[in-house]
């Protein structure tokens, strides 16, 4: 079973997946990260990495950035497949978030030419057809736009500095479309609303571990 944690940048997502693995710490659960690391770790002659050049010009870096994004997960997610067959897998981000937020976002505000589009599209179908990448379920964490940046400024991740709130508009304006999508084709996908802090809020903890756990009931 494949759970994919999905939320705008900046939701907190890596930290939601640490909340996990203390609420479902069982030998029959995987936790896949977002592959960001696979991303810094990616640079150029000067040093500079492939996250770092996305974000200062999209227009050049957006079709390098997305292939190497939704290949770089399919990559991670195999991985743990192939050592963990039979693990219910909580999974940072889908494949699927790639083409329906950011590469679309790409394409539609003129960052990525048609030709390049089609590329990634050809890419994206075959490997999704090639893989198992398809979602059980959906997390949805959702918060608004500002409260985002905050926290993207908060961390202050290398190669982020800069996010404009009209990028983070569109995301999240392309995350909740999607979102109705997945659930009008009959995926299971919870909402929940993170605009609080619940790891220091007990009582919204509660609250947030209770609809957790009686949503990972309507998927056994």
């Amino acid at each position: 079973m494949d759970i994919y944690v999905e939320g705008n940048i900046g939701t907190g997502k890596t930290t939601f997946l640490d909340f996990l693995k203390t609420l479902f710490s069982k030998n029959n659960h995987s936790f896949v990260y977002e592959p960001v690391d696979q991303w810094t770790n990616l640079k150029d002659s000067n040093g500079k990495n492939l996250l770092e050049h996305f974000y200062e010009d999209q227009n050049k870096w957006s079709f390098a950035f997305q292939m190497n994004s939704f290949i770089s997960r399919i990559e991670k997610i195999q991985n743990i497949e192939k050592e963990f067959p039979k693990n219910i897998k909580f999974i940072e981000r889908s494949v699927y978030t790639d083409k329906k937020c950011f590469a679309n976002n790409c394409y539609e505000t003129g960052k990525m030419n048609k030709i390049e589009f089609d590329i990634y599209n050809r890419w994206h179908t075959w490997l999704c057809h090639e893989f198992k990448v398809k979602p059980s379920a959906f997390i949805y964490l959702k918060t608004t736009p500002e409260i985002s940046l905050e926290r993207i400024n908060k961390r202050n991740r290398g190669g982020e500095s800069g996010i404009p709130i009209d990028y983070l508009t569109k995301l999240d304006t392309l995350h909740n479309v999607w979102m109705d999508e997945e659930r009008a084709n009959g995926v299971p996908v919870l909402i929940l609303d993170v605009s609080k802090d619940f790891y220091n809020d007990e009582e919204e903890k509660q609250l947030i571990i209770g609809k957790l756990k009686e949503f990972m009931e309507t998927l056994n």
